[in-house]
């Protein structure tokens, strides 16, 4: 049978969330196919039909987590506004979308990122916006001017910023809206850190 058949289909969205259940009450070590086979309804020989082990089935997930984080966030045009330019209806539609994604997919992220894992996954999303951010720039620049250090350091901390805001905003998404964290953001490439927070503080 195809993966587009919707019986398969169903099966791995089942075996997906029962990972996600067990990362929430265990460390991924502790964490047995018998346990996955549980919380997905389902018998070893289905686990073992798609996944060769409990490690395929995790690197799997995370690779398609991040590979889609990484189309929703691959819009970072913003960066390239002014202080004059930064309110332009593009930008903030574009700043939008990219939190409106997040948001939606905010408890996977919460457990991903509690989760006791091998893998860095808050970090390596911060890494995939670095990287488009070099990606905007380099596509926006002259054909000699080549990427140096101080592009680098603007995207990594643009990157840290942002994931940094994310992170905070999930955690007190029932107080802040996502207004709040568009005029965040707005104020902070407009006027800086320093302005931003003397004002909001």
């Amino acid at each position: 049978m195809s993966k587009t058949d919707p019986r398969i289909i169903k099966t791995l969205r089942h075996i997906d969330e029962a990972l996600l259940e067990c990362l929430k009450e265990n460390e991924f070590r502790k964490i047995t196919v018998d346990m996955l086979c549980r919380k997905a309804l389902i018998n070893r020989s289905t686990f073992y039909k798609y996944y060769a082990d409990k490690y395929e089935l995790l690197n799997n997930y995370l690779d398609r987590v991040l590979s889609e984080f990484s189309e929703a966030m691959a819009t970072t045009d913003f960066i390239l506004a002014t202080p004059s330019t930064i309110a332009n209806q593009q930008y903030i539609d574009n700043f939008r979308r990219s939190i409106d994604y997040v948001y939606d997919h905010r408890q996977i992220y919460r457990i991903l990122w509690e989760a006791s894992i091998d893998r860095p996954i808050y970090r390596e999303m911060e890494d995939i916006i670095r990287r488009n951010i070099l990606g905007t720039i380099r596509r926006n620049s002259a054909k000699d001017q080549p990427i140096t250090p101080y592009h680098d350091l603007y995207a990594e901390l643009f990157a840290s910023n942002l994931m940094t805001l994310v992170r905070w905003w999930l955690a007190n998404d029932t107080t802040v809206s996502r207004e709040d964290v568009e005029a965040l953001m707005n104020s902070n490439m407009k006027n800086g850190l320093f302005s931003t927070f003397k004002y909001w503080i």
